[in-house]
């Protein structure tokens, strides 16, 4: 499967940032939701470098009358220019450098999709999943943000559901052993989990077939409120982010 993405075919993400722009302002409904004004400057390029050649290309984008700064996520695979309609903003590096500096190599992390091309190319970890898939698109782009179910009818990138479903499964569960078997499951040592999986929770329950409901006593709020979980201990916490390793 090429990891090349045609980024008018692939929208979930763009749809997610400006989700959370919305939420930061405090209107959440679909109707509130405004196209962002997106300027890119020639050549704005911070060149991070590293196994992937990682680059991000620096965008403004302006929605709901506010302005802010993205850094897109571009870098080199097997020889072929990625660029994933990810971004990696300040408060995640942090927690990619501690993982790039204190696990082996060849360990897998656990999170959700949006941060697993900045694990990747940023970190030099192997994300468990680094896209959405049809289903997750269709549901949550279509229904809740509005789009039209023919713009994502081709997405090279995208994985199967069953695979998204479960990490999905995995932060809404409520059952630390569960979790820990998904874990097992893909061979993932790390749990990664940013601040904004809060807002972006929704995606998580809607990927598994669930009607959206707060969070609380789930994996993902007991990880994003740095709680002890059980075969799971706290490695990195910062304000932004946690990490949990399999003990």
């Amino acid at each position: 499967m090429s990891i090349r993405i045609k980024n008018k075919l692939y929208l979930l993400s763009s749809a997610v940032m400006l989700f959370i722009i919305v939420l930061a302002s405090g209107c959440t409904t679909a109707e509130n939701i405004q196209e962002p004004d997106i300027h890119q400057p020639t050549e704005n390029i911070e060149y991070i470098g590293g196994k992937y050649s990682l680059e991000l290309v620096i965008t403004e984008v302006t929605a709901n009358g506010r302005t802010g700064i993205m850094k897109k996520i571009r870098y080199v695979k097997d020889g072929e220019v990625v660029e994933p309609d990810q971004i990696l903003p300040d408060n995640m590096r942090p927690g990619l450098d501690w993982l790039k500096a204190n696990t082996p190599e060849d360990i897998i992390v656990m999170s959700w999709w949006d941060y697993g091309n900045a694990i990747r190319a940023y970190s030099e970890r192997e994300p468990v999943i680094d896209a959405p898939s049809k289903a997750l698109l269709s549901t949550t782009v279509s229904k809740h943000l509005g789009k039209p179910l023919e713009d994502i009818i081709e997405c090279d990138a995208c994985l199967p559901h069953n695979v998204v479903e479960d990490v999905a499964r995995l932060l809404i569960s409520e059952d630390a052993i569960e979790a820990k078997m998904l874990m097992e499951k893909y061979r993932a040592r790390y749990l990664y989990v940013h601040i904004e999986d809060e807002n972006k929770s929704m995606a998580f329950y809607i990927a598994h077939g669930l009607e959206p409901k707060p969070i609380d006593n789930t994996i993902l709020f007991r990880a994003l409120d740095g709680q002890e979980i059980e075969g799971f201990e706290l490695v990195y916490s910062d304000g932004v982010t946690r990490i949990y390793g399999l003990v």
